[in-house]
């Protein structure tokens, strides 16, 4: 394939369906790592060295391209994105909100979340040593991420399950390319969210309570507050970005450990490294592959290339996790890497607010999961993958476990 084909594969074919889509970028990266795809006006980077150097620069801009969307004056979803962090280019409004926001997921913050996490990691984990063998992402780890991020900005357990399916839906919506009727489905969901939302904020403000909804009401920043619209975006943008991202990443790190029997047994026999092993787990599996495209609004200086002022630029994150000319045996799972700098995360100014909890969710559902269950089995030998916008994740997984470690 030439590098526009592949590109034209990554952009409207599905690719994260594949069962492995870093052959398309491994022949992308080594044919053309700045590559300029003229049918689409876009700039693709496959390199970690340049996917990183255009994250760090602060001048390119994400707002951009959401406005330039001919879809945004009639799209619930793209406009309600622009009062999140994700699509904010001012550095001192995305500062200040992401200032008021973090509050939540500081260290300590996550730290008082653990015991939560814990019980309700163990609750499943009880259903299903019951079952024996069971669907480890729908008895599992779609659930738990659901559950924690609910819990954190105090929804309803009851609701759950219609948060869980907006956010689904919703989240859909993060690939480069939508049909006009699969937009106005995930319109409508947004639509159901916010209206839920909006009730949920008034309750709030009445009859505060100790959670992340009245936190985000009541933060102040030098005497500076969320807007109301704000304050709706950042809730629904943390419920989509903290569920089907974790669940995701659960799933594929679950795959890789049991398929690299001996990486697992190194885990199993020494339980301190799981930290270090999810940063590798994340680098080889991260579940979203693409960064949003940004405009690089004074140009981009790149190690070895400059592009110009205006450029479309869309970084293929999961290429960048394997490249050679940063990490040795790239395809390979190594839990012994050490420090390893990945984009799963992605970097600079948009780094993802909620890596923290993601990290201490993973460590905490992996860790008891294993150490549960002596012996966990892949029933089917094959995984079926799926393309969910911009993140890639697994339709069903039946394992079989049997015993409880010592």
């Amino acid at each position: 394939m030439t590098p526009d084909e592949i590109v034209d594969r990554l952009l409207h074919h599905r690719p994260l369906a594949l069962d492995d889509p870093y052959a398309l970028y491994a022949a992308l990266r080594s044919q053309s790592p700045v590559h300029y795809d003229e049918a689409n006006d876009l700039w693709v980077l496959t390199r970690f060295a340049d996917i990183h150097a255009a994250l760090r620069d602060r001048t390119m801009s994400t707002a951009r391209h959401l406005l330039s969307n001919p879809r945004y004056a009639t799209s619930a979803t793209l406009r309600a994105h622009t009062e999140t962090v994700l699509f904010t280019d001012d550095a001192a409004t995305h500062g200040r909100l992401r200032r008021l926001v973090s509050k939540a997921f500081t260290v300590g913050a996550v730290v008082e979340l653990e015991p939560l996490v814990t019980r309700l990691v163990d609750d499943l984990l009880d259903r299903c040593a019951d079952l024996g063998t069971f669907d480890f992402m729908a008895d599992f780890v779609d659930r738990l991420p659901a559950e924690v991020i609910c819990a954190l900005l105090g929804v309803p357990r009851d609701d759950i399950g219609k948060f869980r399916d907006w956010t689904y839906i919703i989240t859909t919506g993060s690939g480069v390319s939508q049909t006009d009727e699969h937009m106005a489905d995930i319109d409508a969901a947004m639509d159901k969210l916010l209206h839920y939302l909006d009730g949920l904020l008034e309750e709030r403000a009445r009859a505060p309570r100790d959670d992340l909804l009245s936190t985000l009401i009541a933060a102040r920043d030098e005497g500076e507050r969320l807007s109301v619209a704000e304050t709706k975006a950042m809730a629904w943008f943390l419920l989509a970005a903290g569920s089907d991202t974790t669940s995701a990443f659960l799933g594929a790190a679950t795959v890789a450990l049991l398929r690299n029997p001996a990486q697992l047994r190194v885990l199993r026999d020494l339980p301190e490294r799981l930290p270090v092993a999810i940063e590798e787990l994340m680098r080889l599996e991260a579940p979203v592959h693409f960064g949003i495209i940004r405009h690089a609004t004074s140009g981009l200086d790149l190690p070895d290339a400059t592009l110009p002022p205006g450029a479309r630029v869309w970084t293929v994150l999961a290429a960048g996790n394997r490249d050679p000319a940063q990490f040795a045996a790239p395809d390979e799972l190594r839990l012994d890497r050490g420090d390893v700098r990945h984009l799963g995360f992605a970097h600079g100014m948009h780094v993802c607010l909620g890596a923290p909890l993601a990290r201490m969710e993973s460590r905490v559902a992996l860790g008891r999961f294993f150490d549960r269950f002596a012996e966990v089995d892949l029933t089917a030998p094959t995984v079926r993958w799926v393309d969910h916008g911009n993140l890639r994740t697994i339709d069903n997984l039946t394992v079989t476990v049997r015993g409880r470690t010592a």
